[in-house]
């Protein structure tokens, strides 16, 4: 499917989220967005909007998760993911114990999860063969930030933290 023309829904819109919003901006993609903090002017400056997490998840044909650890809080529950469009994409990033990974799975097998792309799981190394091994499931191994590159700005990024404090 082309992504163009659909929205994306992300979840967590701190840096990494942010990232990912300008880039499908570029590929002509509409983005909303749902944080707890809001980050005054980025509507106007990047050409999207936030929501309440209900209308994102109703209105978005790819949902991207960016949050930290829910503490056992399952955002991506039975309630959460049949509350999403029929046929949505859902990618998670963030924290593997964010998501209800039986309900996944069952919305994977009826269709209403089209497909799903997951670099994290609730245990690692994953567990659940069911669910890495699915045919509409992507996975990666946690390597989310394993490039050269980001190892790069990773280390130039503590750098800054323990100067910050001299």
């Amino acid at each position: 499917i082309e992504l163009g023309g659909k929205t994306l829904g992300i979840i967590g819109f701190g840096r990494i989220g942010q990232a990912l919003g300008r880039m499908a901006i570029a590929l002509g993609m509409k983005v909303i967005a749902q944080d707890i903090f809001h980050v005054p002017g980025i509507e106007e400056k990047m050409g999207m909007k936030y929501v309440e997490l209900d209308e994102l998840f109703a209105e978005s044909d790819f949902i991207s998760l960016h949050t930290p650890s829910l503490n056992g809080v399952k955002l991506i529950s039975k309630e959460n993911i049949d509350k999403m469009k029929d046929g949505v994409v859902f990618i998670n990033t963030s924290r593997g114990d964010n998501v209800n990974e039986e309900y996944l799975l069952a919305a994977l097998e009826s269709g209403k999860v089209r497909a799903a792309g997951l670099d994290v799981f609730a245990e690692e190394p994953a567990t659940n063969a069911a669910l890495y091994s699915h045919p509409r499931v992507s996975c990666t191994p946690h390597i989310g930030a394993a490039t050269k590159e980001a190892q790069k700005r990773i280390g130039a990024e503590i750098v800054d933290i323990i100067e910050s404090f001299k």
